[in-house]
């Protein structure tokens, strides 16, 4: 008899710390449904304007030739010592140009900051591109990459094959606005970024065309125009 009581004291015993394991095994299950998930987002490339960045010249689809003014805002830590790096292709992946965009006030802030840059580049293959801006990425951590991807288009027809190299550029256009090797007739209205060209070079560029000398005083200037409008 003391023996039979023995044994089914074991079993109860058992039984108990059977159903005790389920019952932890299935909270914890539980609690893992319920967990909310904390891994940090990766940043993937995006199109149009985000809460990292806005390129509000060129639009979309916008046609564009070379030299190219590029302008926009972007948060600070899209920027490493005032600049990201900006590159066009076209629609065979081959890269036509790159240029530096400057941080047109302080940079070291969570806010948006405005940013402008020239960009020159040469004639594509493709009547489609893209505009990439691309966050600036010191670590070269795969996790810290992002871009901004905007689709562009290309005037071929009226894609001039051969650059003018002779004769002395122009300062010309109503606000003296305009870089090139003639006359050229504008409207005249005034916008905030034309004092910028009163200091800045008119001078031939690598491409053999007139244009303005991206230099860093010129591209901050423009920057910072473009946050006063």
């Amino acid at each position: 008899m003391i023996a039979k009581r023995k044994i089914v004291l074991i079993n109860v015993v058992i039984i108990f710390i059977a159903v005790s394991a389920l019952f932890l095994i299935a909270s914890k299950m539980a609690n893992n449904r319920l967990l909310p998930f904390t891994s940090s987002p990766k940043l993937t490339p995006i199109y149009g304007s985000s809460d990292l960045i806005i390129l509000e010249k060129p639009k979309s689809d916008e046609f564009v030739e070379s030299p190219l003014l590029i302008n926009g805002r972007a948060r600070g830590y899209w920027y490493f010592e005032a600049s990201f790096p900006i590159r066009i292709f076209d629609d065979n992946d081959i890269e036509l140009g790159v240029a530096v965009a400057q941080a047109g006030g302080e940079w070291m802030t969570e806010d948006f900051v405005p940013f402008a840059a020239i960009l020159e580049f040469k004639k594509p293959s493709t009547e489609r591109g893209v505009l990439v801006l691309q966050k600036d990425n010191p670590s070269g951590l795969p996790e810290h990459d992002a871009e901004l991807r905007i689709p562009i288009a290309f005037d071929l027809e009226n894609w001039s094959d051969e650059p003018v190299v002779s004769g002395k550029c122009l300062v010309t256009g109503c606000s003296g606005q305009i870089c090139s090797d003639e006359e050229v007739a504008t409207t005249c209205e005034y916008n905030a970024e034309y004092a910028c060209y009163k200091t800045a070079k008119c001078e031939r560029q690598e491409g053999g065309q007139c244009g303005w000398t991206p230099t860093e005083d010129l591209v901050t200037c423009l920057g910072e125009a473009f946050q006063a409008e």
